[in-house]
């Protein structure tokens, strides 16, 4: 089934209802054009924008950022997210998307999910203010006095920006050297000292490598005697939201506020040691179609789903027994029996003697992406089918020509081993001509559009077959360079040899298969320059059967026919092998003697011997019909360049020199002079 074919009907059916904003697009050069919106993403961006591209619809800083991360699904040919903020009905959003990539044919597609994240953490901020999650945090955390020193900084921070505690304590914040966009920090500072709170603000800091990074950063604001004593700063990187499940693991304590502040973002559920369900948030009750008394007591034994073995959970609860955080996916199943594909973290939460009082389950829902992943499975299963069984060849290269993928009619045609030709360059299987077109094609930019060549393949055999191969550079937008060349081949062998007969039936005469005027015309300036290279003179040999017309007269034109084409093989057996013999019409032949000496006396000895064997192969004659033939001809002779330097010139002057003979003697042979004109 061909992705042509993919309805908006079909569209609607799997994500009309949806929450999550989902596009359906298709590439379109350096862009990617809208074909389908769900509901949620047209409230935000209307049905208008069907048939627009990215470009079109959004602000260049924007759709620059949309298409980059859109280029880099195509170019990896595998799933990316990212995290990015979108203004709407004057509030803040964060959101995260997810990219796949479609490929159809020729045609290149990306579904998009877009999924809300909620950043609203004030609740877990205060929180964290306590010492142990400080100190144990896997995000950078740093304390800042009311007048803005830096008053202690945890482990992770001070690995972050490669500073030493005890040269920077005591400083200003906004002047230690990692600190990118200081009048930006010491407004939120400021803001902090006068006891609001700010959650989400994006900062750029210059981390131990160099780097620039984005975070996002909560200020919390440390009242003591109902006046703002310190601020306490937590950094969290914009795309690693599993941090904040990590922090988790260091107390059992405030699990409510954690739950309030990730309540929107996934589906929680809190459960003892024994796994029965102590709570569950909003979240999971509405995935899950349960009421939350139906959960509460009962163990995970009621969503589970049946799909995974028994080892696979005594791995999980073999890795939470030793204080650690297991994450992986998991199949549930809602209370309808419908799969519940999650990405989930387990954490377990300690007591003061160090065992496990609680865990918490934070589950992302993938079962959108677990179906898309099943339907793209199906969809690449059918493309290796239509592939395999196709009499099309197909050749997938990297930009060095070295072949990553060969189809079955290719190996069949060519007689090779699929692993006989993987990882060889694409020319070992060209031939010596077609490499050099092959490399000559790619040396000009392609601009990515389809493309057309034919090439001859060179079978394991040695056999030679020509094909007619269209191909597509796909190229990586940054570099603006080829990295895979696509191509569909289809042999032409039968084409060839007809246009090869037609070529030759254009430049040869149909009579004695001698080539024609035609072809004399086109290979002249190639004999001239030739000439010139080797300061060589060449003679124009005008050739007059005598009294043919008789011929014709006495014996039919069926004898004329033969006895044409007999006197043209005489001709051709009297010159040399890099000398011409041409069929003017009738019964006129021109000879082009090549390699001739430039001085006349030398030059007209070579001539000569020619002309002799041209008498004496005619003199031998031939038998036709029972009748043999033994007629004489008549030549008239100009040389280059003493007579011309054109084609015209030298074929008249040998004719002038011809007709001297015809009107005197016949059966001899003449040198043009001017005294002819």
């Amino acid at each position: 089934m061909s992705l042509q074919s993919f309805s908006k009907v079909q569209f609607d059916l799997l994500f009309e209802n949806s929450r999550d904003l989902v596009y359906f697009m298709e590439k379109d050069g350096e862009d990617f054009r809208y074909i389908y919106l769900n509901k949620s993403s047209i409230e935000i961006l209307s049905q208008k924008v069907v048939g627009k591209t990215i470009a079109e619809v959004m602000k260049p800083s924007d759709s620059e950022t949309i298409a980059q991360n859109y280029h880099q699904a195509v170019v990896k040919k595998g799933q990316v997210s990212y995290q990015d903020y979108i203004y709407y009905l004057s509030e803040v959003k964060k959101y995260e998307t997810t990219v796949i990539p479609i490929f159809d044919n020729n045609r290149t597609y990306v579904l998009a999910i877009t999924k809300e994240i909620a950043f609203d953490r004030d609740l877990e901020d205060k929180y964290l203010f306590m010492r142990s999650v400080f100190f144990n945090s896997f995000l950078s955390t740093v304390l800042i006095s009311n007048d803005g020193k830096l008053l202690e900084a945890n482990p992770q921070f001070l690995e972050d920006f490669n500073v030493n505690i005890e040269e920077v304590r005591l400083k200003k914040l906004i002047d230690l050297p990692f600190i990118s966009n200081q009048e930006q920090l010491e407004q939120y500072l400021n803001e902090s000292f006068d006891g609001t709170h700010l959650t989400s603000k994006l900062l750029t800091f210059i981390d131990k490598n160099g780097n620039s990074r984005s975070f996002t950063a909560t200020f919390s604001p440390l009242i003591q005697l109902e006046k703002v004593a310190a601020v306490f700063i937590i950094l969290q990187e914009v795309t690693q939201l599993i941090e904040q499940e990590k922090e988790l693991r260091t107390t059992s304590m405030g699990l409510s506020n954690f739950q309030y502040a990730i309540n929107s973002v996934a589906e929680i559920i809190i459960m003892d040691p024994n796994c029965r369900i102590l709570n569950v948030n909003d979240r999971f009750i509405q995935q899950m179609g349960y009421v939350k008394e139906e959960l509460i007591g009962n163990t995970l034994e009621i969503i589970n789903s049946r799909t995974h073995s028994k080892e696979f959970f005594d791995n999980i609860f073999s890795i939470l027994h030793k204080g650690e955080v297991w994450r992986g996916e998991i199949c549930n199943q809602t209370k309808n029996g419908a799969p519940y594909w999650a990405d989930t973290t387990i954490i377990p939460f300690f007591d003061e003697d160090g065992a496990i009082k609680q865990y918490i389950n934070v589950y992302y829902d993938i079962s959108e992406k677990k179906r898309m992943l099943t339907e793209l499975q199906n969809i690449e299963h059918m493309f290796k089918l239509i592939t395999e069984n196709t009499n099309d060849m197909i050749v997938i290269t990297n930009e060095d020509g070295i072949i990553l993928y060969v189809s079955k009619a290719y190996t069949n045609k060519l007689g090779f081993d699929e692993g006989e030709l993987l990882g060889k360059f694409y020319t070992d299987i060209l031939s010596p001509e077609s490499k050099v077109k092959w490399n000559e094609e790619f040396s000009v930019d392609s601009d990515g559009e389809d493309l057309k060549i034919e090439l001859i393949h060179q079978s394991k055999s040695g056999e030679n077959f020509w094909t007619e191969c269209n191909y597509t550079i796909v190229k990586d937008f940054l570099r603006n360079k080829g990295i895979q060349i696509i191509m569909v081949a289809r042999e032409i062998n039968d084409r060839k040899a007809i246009e090869n007969q037609l070529s030759f039936l254009a430049y040869h005469d149909s009579l004695t298969q001698l080539p024609n005027r035609r072809y004399l015309q086109n290979e002249f300036p190639s004999i001239i320059e030739s000439s010139n290279s080797n300061s060589e003179s060449l003679a124009v040999l005008y050739v007059d059967g005598d009294n043919f017309k008789k011929v014709n007269d006495q014996f039919g034109h069926k004898v004329g026919d033969e006895f044409i084409i007999q006197f043209g093989k005489a001709l051709s057996r009297s010159i040399r092998g890099n000398d011409l013999v041409v069929r003017m019409g009738g019964d006129e032949f021109a000879i082009i003697l090549t390699g001739l000496h430039q001085e006349k006396i030398s030059r007209k000895q070579q001539v000569k011997q020619i002309v002799d064997r041209i008498n004496q192969n005619l003199k031998r004659g031939w038998l036709i019909s029972n009748q043999m033939f033994a007629p004489t001809a008549s030549i008239g002779i100009s040389f280059y360049p003493d007579h011309g330097v054109s084609l015209e010139n030298l074929l008249s002057h040998s004719d002038k020199a011809l007709y001297g003979v015809k009107t005197t003697s016949k059966n001899n042979y003449n040198i043009y002079s001017p005294e002819l004109l």
